[in-house]
């Protein structure tokens, strides 16, 4: 077997001739060349100026990093809002209660002691009320006076207010123990449930406004102020005709002192407020 030494082997013997010649490539036109079309650039020296910030008064103070500032309103708002809204939806129909029957309660003294009687409204059933209207007042007070403060700042705030609220039923109560006028008294005490439940059947829907709505929480706030400053003077109104219904010698001094148990402490939060 003969072996191939070479590559030259495998070209034919024609075509060695033309292996081995130099083949001319032409040059190709590429058109006109963009050094006759454009300046060339020139390179711009590098100029290094100093500072304006070195050397100077305003140095650095705080040098360490700053927690980003939370922007809008904090989660538990919103299910503290939703827990008032079914809490109130909850004593309603445990109640059997309806809104336009509660309106007219609060217009007919009438109306008032059928609604009483039919729903069977003893001081036991009107409590929750009060610590409904406490906590949706809390709210309000948390939010204008204590914007930055947490759950637990409202905790206290709504267990001050609850206590407060109880304390001036008891010394209610009270006076009218020792005046001899306990009817009227539960009349009295009976009537600030009803309107302190529409007070809050009103204001908790305004809330989500106030707190949710992009702009006008002031003229929401102020609508919500009127709202209790209207309910405050409903009651008084109120308190007015029992005792003149129910006359004795000394019923309008007890009135006096009734006045005197619900103007104080709305004066002491109106004047807190004020100073935030």
């Amino acid at each position: 077997m003969q072996t191939v030494d070479t590559i030259m082997e495998y070209i034919p013997s024609c075509q060695m001739d033309a292996q081995a010649q130099q083949i001319d490539v032409p040059e190709v036109n590429v058109g006109i060349p963009f050094d006759s079309i454009f300046q060339v650039g020139e390179e711009v020296e590098y100029v290094c100026r100093p500072s304006l910030f070195k050397q100077h008064t305003l140095t650095v103070q705080h040098d360490e990093l700053l927690m980003r500032t939370p922007d809008g309103n904090p989660v538990w708002m919103f299910g503290l809002l939703l827990v008032l809204g079914v809490l109130l939806f909850v004593y309603y129909r445990l109640r059997k209660l309806n809104i336009g029957e509660l309106v007219k309660a609060l217009l007919d003294r009438r109306a008032e002691d059928r609604l009483v009687r039919a729903n069977n409204l003893g001081t036991a059933r009107l409590m929750p009320i009060g610590l409904l209207v406490t906590a949706t007042l809390a709210t309000v007070v948390l939010y204008v006076a204590l914007p930055q403060s947490g759950l637990g700042e409202w905790l206290l705030i709504s267990v001050g207010l609850a206590l407060l609220y109880l304390v001036r039923n008891a010394v209610i109560r009270l006076l009218g123990g020792v005046f001899e006028d306990k009817e009227p008294v539960m009349a009295y005490i009976t009537n600030g449930y009803l309107c302190h439940l529409m007070l809050t059947t009103v204001v908790i829907p305004l809330l989500f406004f106030l707190v949710y709505m992009p702009i006008g929480q002031q003229g929401v706030l102020y609508c919500i102020y009127a709202l209790v400053a209207l309910c405050f003077l409903m009651r008084l109104l109120r308190g007015v005709y029992l005792f003149l219904t129910f006359s004795k010698g000394h019923s309008f001094y007890l009135f006096y002192y009734l006045c005197t148990v619900e103007i104080v402490p709305v004066l002491v939060l109106a004047k807190w407020l004020l100073s935030q």
